[in-house]
């Protein structure tokens, strides 16, 4: 076991996923705005009115125990968490999404309540009315004690980089709380992968869709808007760092004076990425300081036999001071987590 993880569990991981079964079971029960939740053996399957059933809700999606034991064992002292993207109701019309995600945001802030402080909650906002969703957001950090919101990067009517969502970029800026961008199972990308690749929508689209959705954002500036907005990109950014001489070369001219290389390096990234050497990358083109510790914890109805989250860290980051800040200082300063004790 390495020096990073003998002294104790001490890292945050800002990436994870859970659905509360008490808030799947009164939604089952009430099927709340005609949505169908059929429930049977621990899975929970969500159909919205007029669509398709949705992957099951199973295993540690819904286990709020085991996961403690799991970041024991990986040397993280917390774990923030929000519910599957496929459980946010986006498809809900705007009044009866609001009242779904305020009783998940409550089931969820319940759920983490009694782990003494080691889980912790994203928020999750229904996109359909941006006004509402920074009351949402409001709520959940001042009423609630969240310090995150997750919100996918696309959704069924309009796009974040419309000015409307300048109501809710207004609101967490003011209440300092970072967004975390996450795609969505259904997005824009899907059209590339149907027949015989439906398998790569995850492995490759949702890159995709965070890498376009992030881009748009820059070239609407959001930044400029918003200097002190505080976005998250998961699963390490996409292609988004990855590829800023193209980005330069296409927006240089056209950004006010500001090249996309530096304001790539405006958004914050997650260690979802599976190898040191993409990690080793990452570092060397954002900053160790951009970076935080990100699992995608639940993401399946069981964590897959791996290498620990710190392993590819201690490969990739050749400095103390950077592994420190990337294992847990980084995320204490944006999230405000707390002391790690």
């Amino acid at each position: 076991m390495s020096e990073m993880v003998t002294n104790g569990p001490r890292g945050i991981d800002v990436h994870a996923h859970g659905v509360p079964e008490a808030f799947l079971k009164e939604m089952a029960r009430s099927r709340f705005a005609g949505v169908e939740i059929e429930a049977s053996d621990g899975r929970y399957v969500v159909t919205y009115p007029g669509g398709k059933p949705l992957r099951p809700c199973t295993g540690l999606m819904i286990d709020f125990t085991r996961r403690l034991r799991w970041l024991d064992e990986q040397g993280m002292r917390h774990q923030i968490l929000a519910p599957w993207l496929d459980v946010h109701g986006q498809e809900l019309p705007a009044a009866a999404g609001q009242e779904w995600v305020r009783s998940l945001n409550d089931a969820l802030a319940e759920a983490v309540s009694s782990s003494g402080g080691r889980l912790l909650a994203h928020a999750t906002l229904h996109l359909a009315d941006p006004g509402a969703a920074a009351r949402e957001l409001e709520r959940c950090a001042t009423g609630l004690g969240m310090t995150g919101a997750m919100i996918p990067t696309n959704f069924p009517h309009g796009h974040l980089a419309q000015p409307g969502f300048d109501a809710l970029w207004e609101a967490a800026q003011s209440l300092r709380i970072p967004i975390v961008l996450h795609p969505p199972t259904v997005a824009p990308s899907g059209c590339l992968f149907g027949g015989d690749m439906p398998d790569f929508r995850g492995l490759y689209g949702r890159l995709i869709d965070t890498t376009l959705t992030a881009a748009r954002l820059i070239v609407t500036g959001i930044f400029d808007r918003f200097p002190d907005l505080q976005l998250v990109l998961v699963h390490g950014g996409g292609f988004l760092p990855y590829q800023t001489g193209r980005f330069d070369r296409e927006y240089g001219d056209k950004l006010g004076g500001t090249m996309p290389v530096e304001l790539v390096k405006r958004f914050h990234y997650d260690t979802t990425l599976m190898s040191a050497p993409a990690l080793g990358l990452l570092i060397e083109l954002v900053g160790a300081r951009r970076i935080m510790i990100g699992s995608d914890y639940a993401a399946g109805p069981v964590e897959r036999p791996g290498p620990k989250l710190t392993d590819a860290l201690e490969v990739a980051a050749k400095r103390p001071e950077d592994r420190e800040a990337i294992l847990r200082e980084n995320a204490e300063e944006l999230f405000r987590v707390g002391a790690v004790v």
